[in-house]
């Protein structure tokens, strides 16, 4: 009776181990961060654009600088996405095109490489009118 105790004792003691390990994992920094919607005039002044995002990480830690340099990767976007014609947004091209430039922006603002920084961005919504 004894050494099934201890058996028992030594199971239960693994599994809760292993369970606080899955849920410190899982509480940590996420490998992806959502953008707030962002609605900008497109070139011409004649059609808007409202995309919502998130970006790709390749460390979960990058989150953190997300958060701290938000107002200028916002500045950065706005910048980039209203100097972009309506004709070439609707083109998967075109939509690509401009993916990379943001991931290229993002990158410089927080002074890492897409192997260390944003590895890509994933477009939630993308509505041209």
């Amino acid at each position: 009776m004894r050494k099934y105790l201890t058996i028992l004792a030594a199971a239960l003691l693994i599994f809760s181990t292993s369970a606080q390990a899955n849920s410190s994992k899982e509480g940590g920094a996420s490998a992806y961060v959502k953008l707030e919607t962002l609605t900008v005039n497109l070139h011409g002044l004649t059609q808007y654009l409202q995309v919502n995002m998130t970006l790709k990480l390749a460390k979960p830690e990058i989150s953190e600088s997300i958060k701290e340099w938000n107002p200028a990767i916002r500045h950065e976007l706005i910048l980039l996405l209203s100097s972009q014609k309506g004709a070439e947004l609707a083109t998967f091209e075109g939509k690509k095109k401009v993916m990379e430039a943001a991931k290229i922006a993002i990158n410089k603002i927080l002074k890492l490489d897409d192997h260390g920084g944003v590895t890509d961005i994933l477009f939630e919504s993308f509505i041209i009118q």
